[in-house]
Parts: structure tokens; C-alpha cells; sequence
């Protein structure tokens, strides 16, 4: 025997790709995702981010114009989530894309860290040339005083 189905609304089975935007504590994760199973107060999807029950997702669907769909978790099954829907929002598609826009501004972030890095380093290298250089510098006279002491 079957278990009756309760749901206030019916599901339908489906394969959407999305990208979801996860905003747990202080920082802000996009990363692709998957719609399985889509009703008129929810969905089922799969994404890599590690959120718990309670805490909000958006989810934006790729279509020609803008689709967000802002939830909260109401279940999750290790990459599996259950989401209940908060807000839709839908803009044309000429409208400006904040999940694009996100990717680019974290992009261009880790370009900025990545260059810090390489320019601390080459201060680095510098440094240790100069020291190296002043290394020679006294190995030079320090031979040169040995060489005179022998004589």
C-alpha cells in the first residue's frame, strides 16, 4: 500500500539548471544547482553549499529574461534541499543581473588578493637580492683580509 500524498500542492518532476546564491553568515557563495522537483510553494534542489534548515537561499533560473526565487531551507538531505519560496522576482532581460554581477565582483576580489600577493613576494625577492648582494659584498673583503693576513 502507498502512502497517501498530504502536500498542500502537487509536484512535478523536473531537470532546471539554476544558480543559487547562499548568504550564510559573512560571505557569498554562488555556485550552480539543480531543480528536481518544482510545486507552487517549494521546490527540490541540489546544490553544493552548506546550508542548514532555516537559513535563506536564492535561487536564480536561467531563462532568456530574470527569474529569482528567494527561500528558506526547510529540509536538506546532504546536498539535496527542500525550499520553501519567500519572494519571486522576475525582471526582463535587459534588467542587471546581481548573481553575474557577484561572480564578477568575488572575481575581481580574488584578482586584487592575488596580485597583493605576487607583489609582496617580489618585495621579497628584492629584498633578498639586496641582501644577497651585500652577502657578496663582505664575502669579497672578508677573502681579501684573510689574503692579506697570510701574506
Amino acid at each position: 500500500m502507498t502512502p497517501l500524498n498530504t502536500r498542500r500542492w502537487p509536484r512535478f518532476h523536473v531537470h532546471l539548471p539554476v544558480v543559487i546564491a547562499a548568504k550564510p553568515a559573512a560571505t557569498e557563495i554562488v555556485v550552480p544547482g539543480l531543480v528536481c522537483e518544482l510545486s507552487r510553494a517549494g521546490m527540490e534542489l541540489y546544490g553544493g553549499v552548506n546550508l542548514q534548515p532555516g537559513e535563506l537561499m536564492e535561487v536564480e533560473f536561467q531563462t532568456s529574461g530574470r527569474v529569482q526565487i528567494a527561500g528558506v531551507v526547510r529540509n536538506r538531505s546532504g546536498f539535496c534541499f527542500g525550499l520553501e519560496f519567500c519572494e519571486v522576482r522576475t525582471e526582463p532581460e535587459d534588467g542587471p543581473d546581481v548573481l553575474r554581477s557577484l561572480i564578477v565582483a568575488r572575481h575581481e576580489a580574488y584578482i586584487r588578493e592575488v596580485q597583493h600577493k605576487i607583489n609582496e613576494s617580489l618585495q621579497a625577492v628584492l629584498e633578498i637580492r639586496r641582501c644577497r648582494k651585500e652577502i657578496d659584498v663582505l664575502a669579497i673583503a672578508l677573502e681579501e683580509r684573510l689574503k692579506q693576513r697570510e701574506k
